[in-house]
């Protein structure tokens, strides 16, 4: 028996952060897209599909001018699974790519099944 699904949040897509302050920033941006903890946005707000332009959201918010996301910063081991996940194979594959390049965001390993 199904007993119901939970939302992503903050722990679905952060393994592990070396300091609380500055594990994320808030940005203001014209939201072209619906987010949840797990997706990947651009700078200019759209959905992220390649290239170095990659933000990813650490939470819910609903399509706005102006809106107000909490973003991972830097420091973080992101859960790679989750994001791919959310964005699709191809889309979470180039997130991961852009986001780790720096080496400010890393990535756990995989969970075991």
């Amino acid at each position: 028996m199904k007993m119901g699904t939970t939302e992503r949040s903050y722990n679905s897509v952060i393994a592990y952060a070396v300091d609380p302050n500055f594990d994320r920033k808030t940005i203001t941006v014209d939201l072209a897209v619906e987010v949840q903890p797990g997706s990947c946005i651009t700078s200019a707000g759209t959905t992220y599909v390649s290239g170095d332009d990659c933000l990813l959201v650490l939470s819910h918010h609903r399509a706005a001018d102006d809106a107000h996301v909490i973003v991972a910063d830097r420091g973080v081991y992101i859960k790679q699974d989750t994001i791919i996940d959310v964005m699709g194979a191809t889309a979470g594959a180039n997130a991961v790519a852009a986001l780790t390049k720096t080496g400010a965001i890393r990535t756990s390993a995989p969970d075991a099944e």
